[in-house]
């Protein structure tokens, strides 16, 4: 199990959505080595999509916005 902190890269409107830099989730994974943005997305990306949306009311999903352009992944634990 691992602990991921995802981040917003760079403030950005996007899509009609404002991203701001520092907006955050955290995320636990069974994978201990593989970034949750780049492993396994069709199980991770709703996933992230359900904190962002919880946390900030953003669709990040619908407007395509978890990928490595726009968020950045952090092993925290």
């Amino acid at each position: 199990m691992a602990l991921w902190r995802i981040s917003v890269k760079r403030s950005e409107s996007v899509n009609g959505v404002r991203l701001e830099k520092g907006m955050f989730v955290d995320m636990v994974t069974s994978s201990y080595f593989s970034n949750p943005l780049n492993y396994n997305p069709g199980e991770n990306k709703p996933k992230i999509n359900n904190l962002f949306m919880s946390k900030y009311g953003i669709d990040m999903l619908k407007k395509d916005l978890i990928t490595v352009g726009h968020l950045e992944a952090e092993k925290i634990s």
